[in-house]
């Protein structure tokens, strides 16, 4: 990723044919509305992913509760996990670095997502994802993700790897930085006159709070979520799970029209870019995307040629929410 020149007012390195044919998207939309993805179309890297695994790393998820168990298949070492993850618990958070059985829980904790992947794929992980939050209120999943957010601003992008007992690779791409090209281009939306939405797979409560660093409100973001038991996340899944055409979905209900652009970045995109009227495919590699799109008149973006805003710009922006700074560690590891 590099900086550019500036082509019909987005600064960076859109590819000019790209960028013409954004300018007058944009000239011609007022009052229209325009839908983003967020993992690797707002950013490079995934906060979904990540703030799981600052839950993992911080012991925030309610262990404790026996409706977070009831959500781990006995085959992907539930009781090993509760175990784990209990006898941690009763160690100071201070000290459990240096406790032996803690790099352990972090590799086999880790690899829960990849072994519901592999037993029931990818639809199935969607749903039962944000489910893991239960117990866990709206308040602490803005405090932590904050957290989150601000620790992975902070990383280089690289890929860490963690081993479990059986074997598995755990790799985390760590890291995350806003595309200086996206902002841009929802600036430039939102001078036109166009509304931005963020349409995204991620719990609701973390991408709020990173889309609001991008100038997107809480009040158009979509996002998975679950029912609220009394302050408390429940385990029930509200509907739709933004997944391929259940993005396209919660777009009709809540939105309730068709989008002049959407911009994504995947195969769980897809339904969504073929809705709008205009789509623009951020492209690292999709194969579907890469063989579809063409035929089907989206803007094919290399992410390689785009330009990484630095990281302070969002962190300074993280900041004024006062929530970063908090202590949290009160509310962690119950």
């Amino acid at each position: 990723m590099r900086d550019g020149g500036v082509e019909r007012g987005f600064p960076g390195s859109f590819s000019e044919p790209i960028a013409r044919r954004l300018g007058d998207v944009i000239e011609g939309g007022a009052g229209e509305v325009a839908v983003f993805d967020f993992d690797n179309t707002c950013i490079v890297g995934d906060i979904g992913e990540l703030f799981s695994h600052y839950l993992i790393e911080a012991m925030a998820y309610r262990y404790d509760l026996e409706a977070f168990w009831d959500l781990v298949h006995p085959e992907e070492g539930r009781e090993e996990l509760r175990e784990l993850s209990l006898g941690l618990l009763g160690v100071e958070a201070a000290l459990r670095g240096k406790d032996q059985r803690f790099e352990r829980y972090l590799a086999e904790m880790g690899a829960l997502y990849g072994r519901r992947l592999e037993r029931l794929g990818k639809r199935a992980c969607y749903e039962w994802a944000v489910r893991l939050h239960v117990g866990l209120t709206p308040g602490e999943m803005e405090r932590y993700t904050a957290q989150a957010v601000a620790a992975e601003l902070g990383r280089p992008l690289r890929d860490e790897v963690r081993r479990t007992a059986r074997g598995e690779e755990v790799r985390i791409a760590r890291g995350v930085r806003v595309i200086s090209e996206i902002r841009a281009l929802m600036r430039a939306l939102e001078r036109g006159g166009v509304d931005v939405w963020v349409v995204s797979a991620t719990n609701i409560w973390t991408v709020r709070v990173f889309a609001d660093l991008l100038g997107v409100p809480a009040e158009r973001v979509i996002g998975n979520q679950v029912e609220l038991e009394g302050e408390c996340l429940s385990s029930r899944t509200a509907p739709p799970v933004l997944f391929r055409e259940g993005k396209v979905e919660a777009v009709e209900q809540v939105i309730g029209r068709q989008p002049l652009l959407a911009v994504g970045d995947a195969d769980t995109d897809f339904e969504m870019l073929c809705h709008a009227r205009h789509a623009l495919v951020i492209d690292k590699g999709d194969a579907l995307l890469r063989r579809e799109g063409p035929s089907r008149g989206f803007m094919m973006q290399s992410r390689d040629a785009l330009s990484l805003e630095a990281p302070q710009v969002a962190i300074e922006a993280l900041g004024a929410r006062a929530l970063v700074g908090e202590d949290v560690g009160q509310e962690v590891g119950r």
